[in-house]
């Protein structure tokens, strides 16, 4: 009789867990996160074009020249990008679009179904991950700037969300992950954005770049609505630390971005470069997108192609009606080239976008 009674609470409390948290499958993803020390880090609203912002992290190397600088104004902090003023190679790493950065919940890799973004809601600006095939499926709250100001703005990451770097057997990537645990999420009272919320940085339904690829593809995820939370300085306790193979095998097909290298002068716009084009690739990789937008700019110098090259370290030499050209990216997405021919124009180049 006590067992019967003991098993019906079990068969229960599991329900109540799973309808709270309704992952449909787990990633079969080969990754893990590592654990860092989340004073190096630092997740930035990124203003750039008419009135929008992108996410920009940055990684202070322990020890090397100052990345950047925080400057209090009442509830709102505001970034001084230091980074820009010197050499900063061995100093700081970037990460600018979805190659550098992903979502990861309860040990899942959300990259290949969950978009960064940056929303205004309330009179902020709210870090979301947004469904890349489905936008009607809630957002996923990560952080906020809590309030408005000009320039680069801070970004508080909500409780239950830190920095990790990703890893694959005993080897720590460059690749920056905003890590959830679900359990401390839905521990807050929900958020409700009001119907005026106004997107930021442009949303690009669906997306065709993925942040990595892998043998097993994952699983279609669903999220439930109770990942929209509210601040708090509560802290997390770290996930298991994983094993270190002493052979690891063969790394999996993923993508990692080259090495950057810093601009020798100040940027004219005094802005952080916009995201590197991850939709750049040779036609043998071409993903069977029916449309593409090619972007090339002429340089008539070998400083021109130096500036070009510390936004875009993948450009190369092409031609174009008989010109010298480079070519910065070829992308399935208009919105991702015209911002990569904003980033160049603010250099006081000229590209040219080829449809």
């Amino acid at each position: 009789m006590k067992l019967t009674l003991i098993r019906k609470l079990v068969v229960v409390s599991t329900f109540a867990l799973t309808s709270i948290i309704p992952w449909l499958a787990a990633d079969a993803s080969p990754f893990y996160e590592q654990e860092v020390n989340q004073e190096e880090f630092m997740a930035i609203a990124r203003p750039y074009g008419g009135n929008k912002y992108d996410l920009l992290i940055i990684r202070q190397i322990p020890g090397k020249r100052q990345c950047w600088a925080e400057i209090q104004s009442n509830s709102v902090t505001t970034i001084d990008p230091l980074l820009l003023n010197f050499n900063f190679a061995g100093s700081c790493q970037r990460s600018t679009d979805s190659n550098g950065y992903s979502l990861r919940i309860d040990g899942q890799d959300l990259g290949l179904h969950y978009l960064l973004r940056l929303v205004r809601r309330n009179g902020e600006l709210v870090l979301v991950g947004t469904h890349r095939k489905d936008p009607s499926q809630p957002d996923i709250v990560v952080g906020r700037t809590q309030g408005m100001a000009e320039g680069f703005l801070k970004i508080d990451l909500d409780q239950g969300w830190r920095f990790t770097r990703r890893a694959y057997n005993g080897r720590v990537l460059s690749h920056v992950y905003l890590t959830g645990d679900s359990t401390a999420i839905l521990a807050q009272p929900a958020d409700n954005p009001s119907d005026s919320s106004t997107m930021v940085s442009e949303f690009e339904p669906p997306v065709q770049e993925q942040t990595f690829t892998a043998e097993t593809q994952p699983s279609p995820v669903s999220l439930g609505n109770n990942f929209n939370s509210r601040p708090s300085n509560s802290k997390l306790p770290p996930p298991p630390t994983p094993l270190v193979s002493n052979e690891p095998p063969p790394l999996p097909n993923f993508s990692e971005l080259p090495p950057l290298q810093p601009p020798t002068t100040k940027s004219v716009s005094g802005v952080v470069p916009p995201p590197s084009p991850n939709a750049m690739r040779s036609p043998s990789r071409s993903t069977g997108t029916t449309q593409s937008y090619r972007v090339v700019v002429a340089v008539n110098s070998s400083r021109d192609k130096t500036r070009v090259r510390s936004l875009f370290p993948e450009a190369f030499s092409t031609s174009y009606q008989g010109r010298s050209m480079l070519q910065v990216g070829l992308f399935s997405d208009k919105d991702n080239a015209q911002k990569a021919e904003q980033s160049l124009r603010g250099l006081g180049l000229k590209p040219i976008i080829i449809h």
